[in-house]
């Protein structure tokens, strides 16, 4: 016989593995027999022996127990984050990525030539430099810079930026729901920036809308779970 033990965090290990059973087990629509039945056979080769139905199916309630504990705490704090966040929409911007052998001379060069931006964002990555600016400031860096150094450009984007109490940065999840809501919404990320509190998502043009629509919703829903209210999250983002 198979120790309890093993079979527990293997079932454990295959189902953290697997974000959408995660999300079964948390709403509690899943058969647990059938989810037994499906795992058996990886079970059995991850042990390397022979394992009863009825030993997974205990492991996985086990598991369903303890994560939707888990999870319930996890999700509360990630509702008390957007709950307090607020969102603002920046149209009419670019995003340009050069390739730079000195990144730090470019980004110099690049602070020099430009002055007074509507929006900058600079990212220095190991071998490039990508700006998110208003599209005119991206088009007076092309100019500047030889050709030969663009990467790719991306015009007509809109960055939503939602802008959140310090807790986020300690908060595992608050970004995973909220791309994840992004994406079911048939909503493509070009880029994504933190800075601090502030988390830039850079968006084509014609989905900012439907973006700022989705996260909207999605503050004030959580706002009425939580019990936060309107003027709380904007007391707490602005004093002094």
């Amino acid at each position: 016989m198979p120790r309890e033990g093993s079979v527990s965090r293997a079932v454990r290990e295959l189902l953290r593995s697997r974000p959408i059973l995660l999300e079964t087990l948390y709403l509690g629509v899943v058969n647990y027999s059938a989810l037994a039945r499906y795992l058996r056979g990886e079970v059995e080769a991850r042990l390397g022996k022979r394992v009863s139905e009825a030993t997974v199916k205990m492991a996985v309630i086990r598991f369903s127990e303890e994560f939707s504990r888990e999870q319930r705490s996890v999700e509360q704090s990630i509702l008390n984050i957007i709950a307090r966040s607020s969102l603002s929409l920046i149209d009419d911007i670019g995003l340009l990525t050069l390739r730079a052998g000195e990144p730090l001379s470019l980004l110099l060069m690049i602070l020099e030539a430009v002055t007074r931006p509507r929006f900058l964002q600079l990212t220095q990555g190991v071998s490039t430099l990508t700006v998110v600016a208003d599209i005119e400031t991206v088009e007076r860096i092309m100019e500047l810079v030889d050709e030969r150094q663009i990467e790719t450009v991306y015009r007509d984007q809109a960055a939503v930026v939602l802008i959140s109490p310090e807790e986020i940065i300690e908060t595992p999840g608050v970004l995973s729901y909220l791309t994840t809501l992004l994406a079911l919404s048939g909503v493509n990320l070009t880029q994504i920036i933190s800075a601090h509190t502030d988390t830039i998502l850079v968006i084509q043009r014609d989905k900012a809308l439907s973006a700022y629509r989705v996260l909207s919703e999605a503050i004030e829903k959580a706002r009425e779970r939580s019990g936060v209210q309107v003027g709380e999250h904007r007391q707490h983002l602005w004093r002094e």
